[in-house]
């Protein structure tokens, strides 16, 4: 067990370490000394851009995401008795810990759903306070979001850039909310840029800092990326007097994400906008009161029919292109072509009948094939091409987590799945593979 033990004030942080303990420094711009943590500080100025002062319930929860941040990266799982799950306490200062206590075991429960790991939540007072209507006044330009129809997560990814394209060809006035890590705000800038208008958006880098090693599986990354988003709708919704919606734009098939091997099986598979996930984020922020709707509109479409509603749009091409939907972009900041979400990527562009002019590490699949080293994910999809043929499709897309009780949306899920896989076969023996 590890404790990550959470700070806003800096002179509270310990001169000294104990073992299997982590400081971090909340909202600090860098760690207080060596062998502790800091993340957030971006969020202070954050949470002025808005224009109007965002309650307290939506900052507590924005602590409780960056603090879950903070030890889903600075605890690694190298060092779990089995390498992978591990055994989290973390200690988190709220402003109103009272609001956040009768939902502390449904959070627990979601974080284990969403990590594969053990959560145990310890909520204290000493939070940070939420600023006033004076402080955001002294920032001298604000977004404007009495002028927002809703809050979209935009990730520089091809699903979210199709879904702010369609909003607004439509007509409609997002605010874009991004979760910009290292790298990740040249690509999510370059695609805002294509947009044939200019959204209001905003983004968050949370920028753990820690001198050790960090752990870099981040399965709670959405965790955060939900907070923030939460925090926009929850400040919008004064405008409308009512639940702000926040949508979270992912074809269905990456949604529910089936595990293509049985090795996949379980937190290995990710989950981070499964609809029992998304769900139970929903319920906690409902009973603490936050006036945001979280939906998913895309839950039901393939990646491939996403892209064909928008291929003939003009400059389409350029736009997928720029892109990024590929599981290790940071390693070489190229996307490889061979990853999971880079197959069903290709596939869907194929599928919409638009010239796919990324660059990929590994563009030939043949090639890859033969890559004794490198062909993982593309076996793994072959496989699961062949195991969506049966009959069991239900069975095994169940094994994502729970579903949804009504039998229709059920069956939808379950379509979605097989569709999807569909569109990734014809790419395959398209591109001279047998499936």
């Amino acid at each position: 067990m590890t404790l990550v033990h959470c700070h806003i004030a800096p002179e509270t942080i310990p001169p000294t370490d104990t073992l299997g303990t982590v400081h971090v420094y909340l909202y600090g711009s860098q760690p207080v000394r060596a062998g502790t943590g800091s993340i957030g500080n971006q969020a202070n100025d954050v949470l002025l851009r808005l224009g109007v002062a965002p309650r307290t319930v939506a900052v507590d929860f924005l602590s409780i995401a960056l603090a879950v941040t903070a030890a889903d990266t600075f605890v690694r799982r190298s060092d779990a008795d089995d390498s992978w799950a591990r055994d989290l306490d973390v200690r988190v200062p709220l402003f109103r810990p009272q609001t956040w206590e009768p939902v502390r075991v449904d959070i627990e429960r979601t974080l284990r759903f969403l990590t594969g790991d053990t959560w145990r939540l310890h909520f204290e007072g000493g939070g940070k306070p939420a600023p006033s209507q004076l402080d955001v006044n002294s920032r001298r330009r604000h977004l404007d979001i009495s002028k927002v129809d809703f809050v979209s997560l935009f990730s520089g990814g091809l699903d979210s850039g199709v879904a702010t394209l369609e909003a607004l060809r439509a007509g409609e006035r997002p605010l874009l909310v991004s979760h910009a890590y290292r790298g990740d705000a040249d690509y999510q800038d370059t695609v805002a840029a294509l947009l044939p208008s200019q959204p209001q958006r905003f983004a968050l880098n949370a920028h753990p800092e820690m001198d050790a090693l960090h752990d870099d599986s981040m399965r709670s990354r959405s965790f955060n990326f939900l907070a923030l988003g939460v925090l926009a709708a929850d400040t919008a919704s004064g405008f409308k007097d009512k639940r702000f919606q926040l949508r979270v734009p992912e074809n269905g098939l990456i949604a529910l994400n089936p595990p293509l091997t049985p090795r996949r099986i379980g937190s290995h598979s990710t989950r981070t906008t499964h609809p029992h996930y998304l769900a139970s984020v929903q319920r906690i922020i409902d009973q603490v009161g936050l006036q945001a709707e979280i939906t998913n509109p895309y839950e039901t479409m393939t990646k491939g029919e996403m892209v064909a509603k928008l291929s003939s749009a003009p400059a389409f091409e350029a736009f997928a292109s720029a892109t990024v939907s590929c599981g290790k972009w940071k390693r070489a900041n190229q996307q490889c072509g061979r990853c999971v979400p880079c197959l069903i990527r290709r596939a869907s562009l194929y599928a919409g009948n638009v010239d796919d002019k990324t660059s990929y590490t590994c563009p030939d699949l043949q090639a890859v094939l033969a890559d004794e080293d490198n062909r993982d994910d593309l076996l793994s999809m072959m496989t699961a091409v062949v195991r969506s043929k049966a009959n069991k499709l239900s069975r095994w897309v169940a094994q994502t987590g729970p579903m949804p009780v009504d039998v229709a949306r059920r069956a939808a899920l379950d379509d979605v799945v097989r569709r999807g896989l569909g569109e990734v076969a014809v790419f395959l023996r398209d591109s001279g593979l047998k499936v």
